[in-house]
This record gives structure tokens, sequence and C-alpha cells, in this order.
């Protein structure tokens, strides 16, 4: 089984752990700058995957903040 993954995206955490939860095998936490945390349980099934919905979700609470919506 592969270990947890932490990488940082604009300034965001983003932490990668297996998870079996129906179709998907990992799960994902970020973090923003200011501490606050989200999880999301059905990440995806790999963890490049995983990472790239995690940079998406990021992305959009960036533009959320904005008012960009």
């Amino acid at each position: 089984m592969q270990k947890t993954v932490t990488e940082t995206y604009k300034d965001w955490i983003i932490t990668v752990t297996p998870e079996q939860k129906l179709c998907s095998h990992f799960s994902f936490d970020i973090c923003d700058p200011a501490g606050k945390k989200q999880h999301v349980s059905m990440g995806g099934d790999n963890v490049q995957r995983t990472l790239e919905r995690a940079q998406e979700m990021i992305d959009m609470e960036i533009e959320f903040a904005r008012g960009d919506n």
C-alpha cells in the first residue's frame, strides 16, 4: 500500500491518503494558508488524479473567494 503524499499548491497544503471508499482508492485533505481544512473522501483512483482533483478544488476555492464566479 502506498503512503501519504503531501504537496503544496498555491500556498495550500494537499495531503493524499490511501483510503478505499466505493470506487475510489484515495482521499485528500486541503488546508488553506489560514489553516482551514477540508476533507474529500472519494479523491480518485490514483495519486496523480487525486492531486489534480485537489488542485481543481483549490482553484475553485480561490476563484470563489475573489468573487469571480
